[in-house]
């Protein structure tokens, strides 16, 4: 018995696929796959399958880590050739090894954005994003009511970088996206509509990698 970490690329309409989702697929293409799980034990035994970090509806990711407990000598790349033989169009693994890092141990998302730059030049959101007083709303708890609260955006962003590519915007960024603080570019994108009161909607966004504290990637 061992433990494999899978890393998936999430692409395409598979964006709109719920974290719960997600989690179901995964079950049932394990299974079809023939895969030597080990089960919880208890009452209700389960297969051992963990996402370490969902990701937010209508964002693809690159490499997106799930943890399995193999029970018996499959190797890692039987366990990948068998699970992208049943994984619907837009979902598949594209490494499979041993996992090195503790789920603790993320921090935060690197993403990449593509706007219009006919909504955003990229010298405003340049100066939008250099400028401070960005803020969203986020859904919270207080106690067993649900209330929104506000963020400080300006306060999470790590770094960025803005290129003009293949007559889009790119906007390259890291953003927290641990346990405690997780935010994601839509609502950053969020942030910058309400600022410059004119919104700014994201072509596309991709979660390209998740990092440590220190910088590193997460492995």
């Amino acid at each position: 018995m061992y433990d494999l970490r899978l890393w998936l690329s999430k692409k395409g309409s598979l964006k709109y696929v719920s974290h719960l989702d997600m989690f179901r697929l995964m079950q049932r293409a394990v299974r079809r796959a023939g895969i030597p799980l080990w089960y919880t034990e208890g009452f209700n035994p389960h297969p051992y399958i963990s996402f370490l970090l969902a990701l937010s509806l209508g964002i693809e990711g690159e490499g997106e880590p799930v943890d399995l407990r193999i029970v018996g000598e499959m190797t890692p790349e039987e366990v990948r050739e068998r699970l992208n033989a049943v994984l619907p169009r837009g979902l598949s693994v594209v490494a499979a090894a041993p996992p090195q890092d503790k789920p603790a141990a993320i921090a935060f998302g690197r993403y990449d954005v593509y706007l219009d730059p006919a909504q955003i030049s990229g010298a405003e959101l340049q100066d939008v994003l250099a400028g401070g007083g960005l803020t969203c709303q986020k859904s919270g708890k207080s106690g067993h009511k649900k209330i929104m609260k506000t963020v400080d955006v300006s306060a999470q962003l790590r770094e960025w970088q803005i290129e003009e590519k293949d007559g889009s915007l790119l906007l390259h960024v890291v953003l927290p996206a641990g346990s405690t603080v997780n935010l994601n570019p839509l609502q950053l994108l969020e942030a910058v509509s309400e600022k410059r009161g004119a919104p700014v909607y994201a072509c596309s966004a991709v979660r390209t990698a998740l990092l440590k504290a220190d910088g590193k990637e997460f492995r």
